[in-house]
């Protein structure tokens, strides 16, 4: 296998030396590598990612200091928490199902094998410690007749060579950074918990009395580490009992406990649930869920026979096909928090406000509750959630309500002094101090646009988002339109715009990079990072906020920036760029970007084909909408030359001019890069929206698009222009052959051609009702049938398929989720009827979108056919002839 890797890569990367360039094929989507999984050390000495193919090839790239290792077969690295080693796993030759976990000393390059081990990570918080599982063929049967899965459970310390092995796992828990270990283990017929201290390498089961058929389902520390709350589960023939027991350590005595019909529970609610366990940050208060004592009982009278009967009610909250818990069975649990000094249960959420959001940082007096059960009848036919937003007073359970039906929640500031959250009423953000309740508009008098003022859908406006609380306490970064700012929610200081109004003035739109995923608040001690991307040109990089309140480019050019992450002590961070021509490469610097390395080499399959180029186009549309598209031309375009155009379409893609297109058969829609590499000019238009009108906008927005292109190139054939989409684009492609006829084949995906039958319809996947997409979102009726029937018949290409002369080819599968292929159908017999020429293509079992891979070469190879046939003169396939 190494030296098939080997001999490939070489063959690849010399191909130019023995022969010219040629088109893409099907050979080149086999061939061409995948960069994935890249990962920087804590230390920021070493980067890896993985390259595979679909030919099977995979492997690790490790790049250190000084040089670059290779691990055939590898995948899924980790780096130890001291940036000493690295483990992974490896596929096994013989058997590419079959793993094997191996581990590596990063500096002398020794490697080792780990047997008999079925997963292999490193612990948080400890320096270079694996945590190995072995899982137990047996199943363990308790005295009780439960059946367990059985772990063989070791910690391996690569640093100091020793280890420690548990037999009979049945579940654990790390807590403390990886100081401490949580563990139950079968011994003979009963369940036993321990705690192991992995700084002192002691094993202490827990008090004797809580022994036997005892485990645990969740389980905590609090930030002491002097006290463990453990969800108990005991165990017996007849019930399964749940309780809280909390132990002191590290004497791992328990000091207290709620058990089920507890004075300290609710009446009627003396169990506890499943699930949420948490200490607060003080350690005084641990959070947990409970639920109604009381089981259903159902009808009883008549059950030898049972009706197979799925129900639709009118006044119900949901329709059966949405599979959402009801309203009743929300109302069942309830969070609650037990105060451990004065021993009492507070019980913070009820009937009214059933979601509660865990208090967060030092001062945790207050929270959030929130409430959408009295508007899920409307979720059915609209695109989001509403709620009713509460602040919770942790201390005694005490709620107020402070907004009511809003799509958008509230957050609350670090010193729980203030709440933020964005008014549609008037699309701004807004604060209250939740002492006084004062409501308080932190962007009406700021100069700039805090909404979508771009937005064209009919539903509620939208914001740029919510950067995050600083550590400041009440101050709150906002994305504005194009810049970041920092806003006092309290109103005493003056708006400040970090990014000093670059983003407005250069039209580049500033966002903040998050320092890690649970980021809890924003220090402004610290660099922060943005990311930047320019509309007009399409350029992007990276800029940083300094502490001293400089706005710094970093790096901004012709290229799409993404992924970019910092090694734990952010003194080094990776990142990809990667443009139509230019594979998505990893590059590595050091936090400033003064020293830039390119790490990956993915592209010498490249090198061996014909590939293209993009570039922006701008045009004035029908309606006098100023607009961008993408024009991809072949490698060695000659301007004197006539070329086929396929046009490709959905919304807005201009902002893809510098996307990499990896070669892949279709699995939607066209893949650029193949269709340049093969001769065809290819054409993605923006489109906008009008309300009522999608269809119309679309006409205007495309044709417009092509035209404009036709009198500018004489380098486009106008007689041999083509149509592709795939859903909405499908829908607009069937729309657009009933208006002009100056397309020579079309391809449409997953097509609407009825409004009026699709209104009422159900995407199967999500199990909603299709109304919302009309009413409020993509479909942009803005309304109900009953409203505007005008609007839906006049949007709906079926009543106008007689107009239609282009040949049109339809993929539509019957399972999928999204569109009924029903509408498929309407649209092929419509057009069957009509005797106009029409193709439809049915990947049994397959959804909205081809998966298998045999699907989607078969697919490719017949659009492509289909596409040679109408615009280069090509044979004409069997499958296309009577």
């Amino acid at each position: 296998m190494v030296i098939f890797w080997v001999l490939w890569m070489i063959c690849s990367a010399s191909a130019l030396s023995g022969q010219e360039k040629k088109a893409l094929d099907e050979r080149a989507y086999e061939e061409w590598l995948y960069l994935q999984s890249e990962c920087i050390s804590p230390d920021g000495r070493w980067v890896a990612y993985e390259q595979r193919n679909k030919m099977g090839c995979r492997r690790i790239v490790i790049h250190g200091e000084s040089a670059t290792d290779t691990i055939v077969r590898g995948r899924n690295l980790k780096f130890s928490p001291d940036s000493k080693f690295a483990c992974y796993e490896l596929y096994d030759k013989d058997n590419k199902s079959s793993k094997l976990n191996y581990w590596m000393n990063l500096e002398t390059k020794d490697t080792a094998f780990i047997p008999e081990v079925t997963s292999a990570y490193f612990i948080p918080g400890r320096e270079a410690m694996l945590h190995l599982t072995r899982k137990v063929t047996d199943t363990t049967v308790l005295n009780t007749g439960i059946k367990y899965p059985l772990t063989d459970l070791t910690l391996f310390s690569l640093s100091a060579g020793d280890s420690v092995r548990f037999t009979n796992v049945v579940s654990y828990k790390y807590a403390g950074d990886g100081a401490y270990l949580l563990l139950s283990q079968k011994k003979d017929s009963s369940l036993f918990v321990s705690v192991y201290d992995l700084n002192n390498k002691q094993l202490r089961r827990l008090d004797p009395v809580y022994d036997g058929n005892f485990d645990f389902t969740a389980a905590c520390f609090n930030p002491k580490l002097d006290k463990l709350a453990v969800l108990k589960r005991t165990i017996s023939k007849k019930d399964t009992i749940k309780s809280v027991v909390i132990f002191e350590l590290p004497k791992f005595k328990p000091c207290d406990s709620i058990i089920p019909g507890s004075v300290l529970l609710p009446e009627g609610f003396g169990k506890l649930a499943e699930g949420a366990l948490q200490f607060s940050e003080s350690g005084d208060r641990l959070y947990f869920k409970i639920k109604n004592s009381v089981s259903d009982v159902g009808d009883t009278t008549r059950q030898k026979v049972k009706s197979d009967l799925s129900m639709w009610k009118w006044d119900a909250p949901y329709i059966p096909t949405m599979n959402r818990l009801h309203p009743d069975q929300i109302r069942k649990s309830k969070f609650c928090q037990y105060d451990l000094k004065k021993k009492r249960v507070v019980v913070l959420s009820d009937e009214d406000m059933p979601y509660f959001q865990f208090p967060q940082g030092e001062v945790e007096d207050l929270t959030l509750g929130f409430n959408n059960l009295n508007y899920l009848r409307e979720e059915v036919y609209k695109p989001a959630s509403q709620y009713d937003s509460y602040l919770v007073d942790i201390k005694t359970g005490n709620k107020q309500l402070i907004l009511r039906k809003s799509f958008y929640l509230p957050t609350i500031s670090v010193d729980k002094k203030y709440v933020v959250w964005f008014e549609i009423a008037d699309s701004c953000w807004y604060s209250m101090d939740t002492k006084t309740l004062t409501k308080k508009n932190l962007t009406a008098e700021i100069d700039d646009i805090f909404y979508n003022d771009e937005q064209d859908i009919p539903m509620h406006v939208t914001n740029f988002g919510l950067a995050g609380w600083t550590d400041k306490g009440h101050t709150v970064l906002i994305h504005s339109k194009t810049d970041l700012w920092a806003i006092d929610a309290a109103g005493h200081d003056a708006p400040c715009c970090l990014t000093k109004g670059m983003g407005r003035k250069a039209g580049i739109r500033f966002r903040y990079i998050k320092r890690k995923d649970d980021e809890r608040y924003i220090d402004l001690k610290a660099n922060l990072y943005l990311e930047a991307f320019q509309h007009r040109t399409k350029k992007s990089g990276y800029y940083v906020l300094t502490p001293t309140g400089d706005c710094m480019q970093l790096v901004f050019s012709d290229h799409l920036y993404k992924n970019l992450k910092f090694s734990e002590d952010r003194s080094h961070c990776i990142w990809r760029r990667q443009s139509f021509t230019e594979y998505p490469e990893v590059y590595k610097s050091d936090s400033l970007f003064t020293e830039i390395e390119k790490l990956s080499v993915s592209d010498s399959i490249q090198q061996s084909y014909l590939w293209g180029t993009s570039e922006l186009v701008e045009w004035e549309s029908f309606a006098k909408d100023s607009l961008q598209g993408i024009l991809c031309k072949p490698e060695n375009f000659d301007p004197s030359q006539k070329y086929p155009m396929l046009v490709y379409f959905y919304e807005k893609r201009s902002d893809n001019l510098n996307r990499y297109n990896i070669p892949s058969p279709i699995a939607t829609v066209i893949n650029w890069s193949y269709c340049v590499s093969n001769g065809y000019l290819v054409f993605i238009p923006d489109v906008v929206f009008r309300k009522g009108e999608p269809g119309a906008s679309s006409y205007d927005a495309v044709v417009s698009g092509v035209k404009s292109l036709i009198d500018r190139y004489d380098f486009i054939d106008k007689d041999r222009i083509a149509l592709n989409g795939h859903s909405w684009g499908g829908y607009q492609i069937a729309f657009l052959v009933t208006r002009t006829n100056m397309f020579k084949a079309a391809v449409s995906g997953a097509p609407v051609v009825n409004m009026t039958s699709a209104y009422g319809g159900i995407r199967w996947e999500s199990g909603k009702s299709r109304m919302f997409q009309y009413e409020q979102t993509q479909s942009r009726i803005g309304g109900t049938l009953w409203d505007k029937p005008a609007e839906f018949i006049r949007n709906s290409p079926l009543f106008f398929l007689p107009q239609v002369q282009t040949p049109v080819l339809i993929m539509h599968n019957d399972k999928d989720g999204s569109v009924m292929w029903e509408q498929g159908i309407e649209f092929f017999m419509a057009l069957r009827r009509l005797d106009k020429p029409v193709w439809l293509f049915n990947y049994k079992g397959e959804g909205h979108h081809l998966k298998k891979w045999e699907n989607r070469l078969d697919y490719s190879r017949r659009v492509m056919e289909f596409y040679d046939y109408y615009l280069k003169d090509g044979k004409k396939p069997e499958w296309m002839k009577s």
